[in-house]
């Protein structure tokens, strides 16, 4: 039988990975709302060529193979909101305080739609 040692996950990956607390909350909301754009751009897709979502976009094709081969490289938070509002999605944000017995406040991303 091995002797492996788990450690246990923090529950954020890029802190895991060796991201600062700061770093890691950025890159949970970036992650997140890029998964959300490769989902629009998929979806887009099933009707309409990469040029013509890169046109919808304000970008061109290239960005597009990008996005969906999990290039996350070279965008900012900015540009991939601006993105998926360009292909008619709501992007929805909430902000409360966090538990007192947290050190910080999280970035939490959630698929469920606001009421409105």
């Amino acid at each position: 039988m091995s002797d492996d040692i788990f450690t246990t996950g923090s529950g954020n990956i890029f802190v895991d990975l060796g991201f600062s607390e700061d770093e890691a909350a950025h890159l949970t909301m970036k992650s997140y709302l890029f998964d959300v754009l490769q989902e629009a751009v998929r979806r887009t897709l099933e009707d309409r060529t990469q040029e013509e979502v890169a046109k919808m976009m304000g970008a061109d094709q290239p960005i597009i193979s990008k996005i969906l081969n999990d290039r996350m490289t070279g965008f900012s938070v900015e540009r991939i909101t601006t993105y998926l509002t360009r292909l008619h999605y709501d992007i929805c944000l909430k902000a409360q305080p966090s538990p007192p017995e947290q050190k910080t406040g999280r970035i939490i991303g959630s698929r469920e739609a606001a009421s409105a």
